[in-house]
């Protein structure tokens, strides 16, 4: 088998499409939250994310009713609703805020989880990984500072929306050692659905005013970036692929850019580039 087509670097490749394929939804998303309430586009992105982990289960080995088999639902309904949290305060801030200022904000998660993973999971954090931790923060800080255009409101949503996540990148390491990815994917379609089916209901448009494309859009890419990300898992180690999520804020700036033509001010740039090397330094310790 050459280098190039070595587990580890189809990994690392199927990492990188990922982060491109999620910087094309996230622009999908920002323009459909003009038009379309936030609970519609995420029931529609539900739905479509249900019936896949439903047919998933059926083709799998597991099976459909291994795949809904669950030592500990709670914790499973748990991840589930932080997720809805997290995606509905996520699209919230692309109607405030540009792709790139709200994807830097988010990238502060895996410090969050650090963090988070020290305090609740009793996993080993060192004073260099704390230290990472501490200068991320301070990006974010350099972020949200009143004189950018990230100060106020939009910025607390993006702010609020990596809390969320962090807490369910969290549980999800916690379920992952009971059950399986099959099984997680399942209960985070199901919670989804039943949480946004009846608001969104409530909230959605007149057929002719739904833009179809960009919906089909949005589940489409969201389902091929999850794909991706978890193919990437199968061929190689989480610590290979990890420092490459970073590169979601490079894809960031010119889709924003070429779609909204918005480009980020010096604040966030300065901010992205602590946060990313924390990032990274704290990967780095981590994995000596």
């Amino acid at each position: 088998m050459s280098v190039i087509s070595s587990p580890r670097n189809l990994g690392i490749f199927f990492a990188i499409l990922a982060t491109i394929i999620f910087s094309m939804h996230d622009a999908i998303s920002k323009l459909l939250v003009v038009d379309h309430s936030v609970w519609f586009i995420m029931m529609v992105r539900y739905w479509f994310h249900l019936i896949v982990a439903i047919i998933w289960a059926l083709v799998s080995k597991q099976g459909l009713a291994a795949a809904i088999r669950t030592p500990h639902p709670f914790l499973q309904i748990l991840r589930g609703i932080l997720l809805v949290t997290e995606i509905a305060l996520i699209i919230y801030s692309y109607s405030m805020l540009g792709l790139a200022e709200v994807t830097t904000i988010i990238m502060v998660h895996p410090l969050i989880v650090t963090g988070l993973a020290a305090v609740f999971l009793g996993e080993q954090v060192g004073w260099h990984r704390i230290g990472a931790l501490l200068v991320g923060l301070l990006g974010l800080a350099v972020i949200m500072q009143p004189s950018g255009n990230i100060w106020g409101y939009g910025g607390f949503v993006a702010l609020a929306a990596t809390s969320s996540f962090a807490l369910y990148q969290l549980f999800t390491r916690l379920a992952s050692r009971y059950d399986s990815t099959l099984t997680s994917f399942f209960y985070a379609g199901l919670i989804g659905v039943i949480l946004t089916t009846w608001p969104g209901l409530k909230m959605a448009p007149a057929l002719s005013d739904m833009n179809f494309p960009l919906l089909a859009g949005a589940c489409i890419f969201s389902t091929a970036a999850h794909f991706s990300v978890m193919k990437a898992l199968s061929l190689t180690e989480a610590s290979a692929i990890q420092p490459f999520t970073y590169m979601q804020i490079v894809w960031s700036i010119p889709i924003g850019f070429l779609v909204f033509g918005a480009l980020p001010i010096w604040s966030t740039i300065l901010g992205a580039v602590m946060i990313v090397g924390a990032g990274l330094y704290a990967i780095h310790r981590g994995n000596r």
